[in-house]
């Protein structure tokens, strides 16, 4: 499958789950940012029920959830956020030829106690959404140096690929991403506990 038709609006919950896909199109398809192109957005995070999403985040989040047997969406969410990215006047040309060319997109992500779910809507690009489960998940919470804005590396089997994928969820500045991040770790770490290192007796073990 191509970027393109991907871009136009396919529901990653159709794309990723049990067919055989490129991995650069599911590197794309998780919405993982450029990091050649974050200081060209403003962005901002908030977190709120699933309830109160932008409409066109949280019906194809529920068709996600359906889909995959998670239940309901707003019940089933242990904690969710929606960040905002206005691509800056001046790049707003340079983004044609980077390939993104929206000019303001969302990006949801949501945490249940088994999964870690998110959907990337753009102006131009349509709307894509994707997960994986925890058992397995990898995740690192940084801060970007240039933009101060919260990255979270994701490194994990997206839906029912086979594909092992890494690369950044990209988040706003606030408090609220900050803490966002570091609960989705702590989610992760409980689920993914350190494995305990076995010596040899003669080392002690």
């Amino acid at each position: 499958m191509s970027l393109p038709a991907l871009y136009a609006g396919t529901r990653a919950s159709r794309v990723l789950c049990g067919e055989a896909i490129p991995l650069l199109t599911i590197l794309n398809a998780i919405a993982i940012g450029n990091r050649k192109s974050m200081s060209n957005y403003t962005r901002t995070t908030r977190t709120c029920p699933v309830s109160q999403l932008n409409p066109g985040l949280s019906q194809p989040i529920r068709e996600f959830f359906q889909t995959h047997q998670l239940g309901d969406a707003e019940t089933g969410t242990l904690k969710c956020c929606e960040t905002l990215s206005e691509k800056s006047a001046s790049s707003k040309l340079a983004a044609l030829l980077e390939g993104n060319p929206d000019t303001t997109s969302r990006l949801a992500i949501l945490l249940t106690p088994d999964w870690l779910i998110w959907a990337r809507s753009g102006d131009r690009t349509g709307t894509v959404v994707s997960g994986c489960k925890l058992i397995g998940l990898q995740v690192k919470a940084f801060t970007a140096r240039r933009t101060q804005y919260m990255q979270l590396e994701v490194s994990a089997f997206i839906g029912d690929s086979k594909e092992y994928v890494r690369g950044n969820l990209e988040l706003g500045p606030e408090l609220a991403a900050q803490n966002f991040c570091e609960e989705v770790g702590q989610a992760v770490l409980k689920v993914n506990p350190p494995v305990k290192r076995k010596f040899p007796r003669w080392m002690g073990g």
